[in-house]
């Protein structure tokens, strides 16, 4: 078996070899595996078991600079401007010690005062096909090094829009009904199942959706309110993919962080094949696996505010195994990964814990 085979067998049940392994990293991560293996790229460093791939659009961040401007934005000389308006800065030097990846975020749609505004400005096409046109050749080099190809839709209505937007407003935008999270959320929804479809098309394994709709307390908004504003959107992207892919099974992975134990089930309901992260200092793989293990996949389980950076060596490969139970002894279709990208705080032998645990298990 190669690892997408693997993969394979490990969701239809059909007798997994080994549990698929993924270790994402922040670059300052990134920069000390190249230090120690030669190699930054994690999946090629460690023989991991997917292949990530993004679709970019061509965008000049001149044009939206120059459109919000004109509506009274101020941007700081600094800004990092990228798709859809998301803005950036670094935040001051000295502050972030080894995590120099860390910006602050920026809102500048929150000058917006109604939905004829942003209709205004200068949004990408994101049906038109020559955003896509390399896909179908970078989903077979994933394929051809036999790896799983996953393709990283995450952020997927929700997050893209309080990103532009800000949380805040968003929500009021919502209490007020003045249409204007509406339109974003459509946008954003609209955009997905464009990349959806094509991702689809070319052969992909996985598509990474979601948003964080989870605290470790609960959840960020109420249940009904998700339900109303963001399941019937989440559906719709869900049946796009399903409708392109043409009767062939492409699993997909909805990702939230925090307790979103709530919606579960709604998850299910929409199409969402595995759930991710899965965050132990909140939710219960073991609860889980009771109650989902035939509906629900689980990706992820390792902590990466506990364990990761905090465990030893041996509490890292007690976690894996305690994961690779819940497949052995109750039929749980699961993956091993840290529960977000690992941090500088994560020492390099967690991260070789991690990854020669989960290689030396075996179910053959």
């Amino acid at each position: 078996m190669n690892a997408r085979e693997n993969f394979h067998a490990m969701m239809a049940g059909t007798g997994a070899e080994w549990l698929p392994l993924n270790v994402p990293v922040t670059p300052p991560v990134a920069d000390l595996i190249e230090e120690r293996t030669g190699v930054r790229n994690s999946e090629l460093a460690f023989e991991t078991d997917f292949g990530f791939e993004w679709v970019g659009y061509n965008e000049d961040p001149q044009r939206w600079h120059a459109a919000l401007t004109d509506l009274g934005y101020k941007f700081p000389a600094d800004v990092e401007l990228g798709p859809f308006c998301i803005a950036h800065v670094a935040p001051p030097a000295g502050t972030t010690g080894k995590a120099y990846h860390f910006r602050v975020m920026l809102h500048p749609l929150e000058v917006i005062s109604d939905v004829a505004q942003l209709e205004k400005l200068p949004w990408p096409d994101t049906a038109d096909s020559r955003h896509y046109a390399a896909l179908q050749r970078k989903m077979q080099q994933v394929h051809t090094r036999g790896k799983v190809a996953f393709a990283g839709m995450e952020c997927t209505t929700f997050e893209l829009s309080w990103y532009a937007r800000g949380m805040d407003n968003l929500f009021q935008d919502l209490a007020e009904g003045n249409d204007i999270a509406d339109w974003l959320l459509d946008y954003f929804t609209e955009r997905s199942c464009n990349v959806g479809r094509e991702f689809a098309r070319a052969g992909i394994d996985i598509i990474g959706l979601g948003d964080d709709v989870g605290m470790q307390t609960g959840m960020l908004l109420s249940v009904p309110m998700w339900r109303q504003h963001l399941k019937p959107r989440l559906a719709k992207v869900i049946a796009a993919i399903r409708e392109a892919s043409g009767g062939r099974k492409v699993w997909v992975h909805y990702h939230s962080d925090g307790d979103i134990m709530p919606i579960v089930e709604d998850l299910i309901e929409v199409g969402v094949d595995i759930l991710n992260p899965v965050q132990p200092e909140c939710m219960d793989a073991a609860e889980l696996t009771r109650r989902h293990a035939r509906q629900l996949g689980l990706s992820g389980m390792v902590g990466t505010q506990t364990t990761m950076p905090f465990g030893t060596t041996d509490d890292v490969r007690r976690r894996v195994r305690e994961i690779a139970a819940l497949h052995r002894d109750h039929g749980a279709r699961v993956m091993i990964a840290p529960t977000h990208v690992l941090e500088p705080d994560v020492p390099f032998e967690n991260i070789l814990a991690l990854v020669e645990e989960t290689k030396s298990i075996r179910f053959r």
